[in-house]
């Protein structure tokens, strides 16, 4: 009985320590009701060591299942990871590409669009321009 609390307690200890992942998370979860169900069937069918039995080897077996489920689900976050870090340096580019047109529209920082006389100014130069003081 030493033995098996020893190796609970050692497993659970692994399993805790990895339960950033979804394979951690996976694996805790599944041999946790792996256990329970493990325990409880073997009781039925074994007698009273079946039940210790039945826990271990339902610890085991659902943490290999619960790892498996939570691999699957660590690489498609991964993938999903992956594919923003993608659009991200996409949109990157792309802005940079704008500002480099924007770049091209400057010259010696002063901005050289449409330029319009102002109404008050005489185009004949005259020296008659029209200012309200």
């Amino acid at each position: 009985m030493k033995k098996i609390c020893i190796f609970v307690l050692a497993s659970c200890l692994v399993l805790l320590t990895s339960c950033d992942t979804y394979t951690g998370s996976g694996a805790y979860v599944g041999g946790s009701l792996g256990s329970i169900l493990g325990s409880a069937i073997g009781g039925i069918t074994g007698g009273p060591r079946g039940s210790d039995v039945g826990t271990v080897v339902g610890m085991a077996g659902g943490a290999a299942v619960g790892a498996v489920i939570g691999s699957a689900a660590d690489q498609k976050a991964q993938a999903k990871r992956e594919a923003e870090l993608e659009q991200y340096r996409r949109d990157k580019a792309a802005r940079a590409a704008a500002r480099a047109e924007r770049q091209r529209n400057v010259k010696d920082d002063v901005y050289y669009g449409e330029t319009t006389t102002p109404p008050v100014v005489n185009e004949s130069n005259t020296g008659d321009d029209i200012i309200d003081f």
